[in-house]
């Protein structure tokens, strides 16, 4: 049954000699658990080796690296670098049709600098074993691909993902392809040819010459065996303030934490498109904005798209439009919908193999909820004390009082209401006037939830610790409550008693704080604003293993925004 959950059934029949292995079993495997757990991403070797232009001398290639983007023969090595194509949009202010749009003699000028720049890495580069630094000496990879595909086709008012933008994709990659390899030439003119040229160079004579489209009078002296790839760029794009390699827009507003604090970013473009006028130099002003465009994304034009707005098969064709120019391969994910089903993601494989993609990721919306939920359920944070070391651990989570206490007949809180998922979600805070004692939570969450909260607090653990603990549970939604982006109503409960909890310690201080949120003690009360969801799916996939915050399913790979942690570093 192709449709069968538990992976063990996939086998179609038992195999004739013992130890062989049916092909249609193996497809079955895979497809199967790429539908639960969003691995394993596929990588099409035969579609590799017929673009394997070294083979002569080199053999066939066999592996990739864990993000999909560098096929490479033993012992060589990726070199890596991306160009902000949204930088060289120019305004059509003057009237100008959108081929005058893209300033391409600028892009030209900066593809030929950054080959320049990456074959200089190779000769500065210190490689680990004399054997890489070998082939790399006599390869010369380069690895030149773009970021902020989606910005740009924002700025020229294309729908990521329509044919428009595909006919773009293809314009800029190869636009962007033959400038380089005209740089390569150029550069093996100036500085010689790369040595393993020789031994295949009918391959690359009809590579470049008929694929690539480089004039039969310009000597055939390239550099570089290759000179384009697109690689995850999930850090660097948060410099560029860009969007990522060509994946649309993970967010348009999210709050990032790093060592220099907690900043909030916006999308320029969406704030604008909006109405809101942002000034990305001041922090109440992107707060501001933010905050409005959260609320207000449903009112954005429609091509402002996010990665789970569309479908897999429309990723899958901007996969395969890029990989038309592309020399190596391409690091890119290919989000589905919740209810696509195996037979979906069987569609998905089939089709980027008749597209010609090199390597292919799929990410379906909710997959890897139940690995999260399992992880945090196998390590919980407090275990019954075993020892002294487990009851010096306990007792640092304790708080000053280190007292158990009952609940009084009377206590005095705050309710809330906010709007999340569609639904209210109320949570009630209660307190004795020195601490914490009862939280209530109902709604779009378990009722649990709050019983276990209160038995915590109760039992004399901090509000902090609590609170850490409810801030783990991430989701697929997102409300703006308190000046923080809040994706679980878990962690909705959190700021609830954090908020508290400072009331109570420094009451002058606090109500300044929470004064927007709340009219005294007692009283319910609601936020003013309607909720802002995200859409039917998300990107998020859980908790980052280095800093807590959420990570990002993207190009690949798992990363998170707060620290720049990748799963494929």
């Amino acid at each position: 049954d192709f449709e069968t959950a538990d992976l063990s059934d996939c086998t179609v029949e038992e195999p004739p000699i013992p130890g062989m292995i049916f092909a249609p079993d193996i497809w079955n495997r895979i497809v199967a658990s790429a539908h639960k757990y969003a691995e394993p991403g596929i990588i099409f070797i035969d579609e590799v080796n017929r673009h394997n232009h070294l083979r002569a001398s080199m053999g066939p290639i066999y592996a990739c690296n864990p993000c999909g983007e560098q096929q490479l023969h033993f012992n060589n090595s990726c070199n890596l670098g991306s160009i902000d194509v949204a930088k060289f949009y120019r305004s059509r202010e003057d009237g100008s049709d959108e081929s005058d749009s893209i300033e391409w003699d600028r892009l030209a000028e900066v593809t030929h600098a950054c080959t320049r720049f990456l074959d200089n890495v190779v000769d500065a580069g210190h490689f680990p074993l004399p054997e890489i630094d070998d082939v790399v000496k006599r390869t010369r990879p380069v690895g030149l691909g773009i970021m902020g595909f989606a910005d740009l086709c924002l700025k020229l008012g294309v729908e990521y993902g329509s044919e428009e933008s595909l006919e773009l994709m293809r314009r800029v990659m190869g636009f962007v392809r033959r400038e380089a390899w005209l740089a390569s030439l150029k550069l093996g003119a100036e500085k010689g040819v790369f040595p393993e040229l020789e031994a295949n160079r009918d391959s690359y004579s009809k590579f470049l010459y008929d694929e690539v489209g480089i004039s039969r009078d310009i000597p055939l002296t390239p550099r570089n065996y290759e000179v384009t790839t697109i690689a995850p760029t999930g850090t660097i794009s948060l410099v560029a303030e860009t969007s990522s390699g060509i994946e649309p827009n993970f967010s348009w507003a999210y709050v990032r934490q790093d060592t220099l604090g907690t900043r909030t970013y916006v999308h320029t473009l969406a704030a604008e498109a909006l109405g809101f006028e942002v000034d990305q130099t001041d922090g109440d002003s992107i707060r501001k904005a933010a905050e409005y465009v959260v609320e207000h994304e449903s009112d954005l034009p429609p091509r402002f798209i996010s990665a789970m707005s569309i479908s897999s098969i429309e990723h899958v064709k901007v996969l395969a439009a890029a990989q038309e120019h592309v020399d190596n391969s391409i690091s890119k994910t290919c989000n589905g919908a919740r209810s696509d089903t195996v037979a979906s993601v069987d569609e998905l494989y089939h089709l980027a193999r008749k597209l010609g993609c090199k390597a292919v990721s799929y990410y379906r919306d909710g997959s890897r909820e139940g690995q999260v939920l399992t992880a945090m359920a196998a390590k919980p944070e407090l275990q019954p004390a075993n020892g002294e070391a487990d009851a010096a651990q306990m007792q640092s989570a304790r708080s000053s009082s280190n007292e158990r206490v009952g609940r009084p007949r009377e206590l005095q809180g705050s309710t809330w209401r906010i709007p999340f998922d569609r639904q209210n979600l109320y949570v009630t805070v209660n307190h004795n006037g020195d601490r914490i004692l009862e939280v209530f939570a109902t709604g779009p969450i378990s009722e649990g939830v709050g019983l276990l909260a209160s038995k915590m607090l109760r039992g004399g653990f901090e509000v902090t610790e609590v609170a850490r603990s409810l801030n783990k549970v991430t989701g697929t939604h997102a409300v703006w409550f308190n000046e923080r982006l809040l994706t679980s109503p878990e962690q909705a409960v959190a700021e609830c008693l954090l908020l508290i909890d400072r009331r109570l310690k420094n009451l002058p201080h606090s109500e300044r704080q929470i004064s927007k949120l709340a009219n005294g003690t007692g009283t319910a009360y609601e936020l003013k604003n309607e909720p802002a969801v995200y859409g039917e799916m998300s990107t998020l996939i859980g908790e980052c293993p280095e800093c807590r915050g959420q990570l990002e399913h993207a190009s690949g790979c798992d990363f998170c925004r707060d620290c720049g942690y990748s799963k494929c570093k």
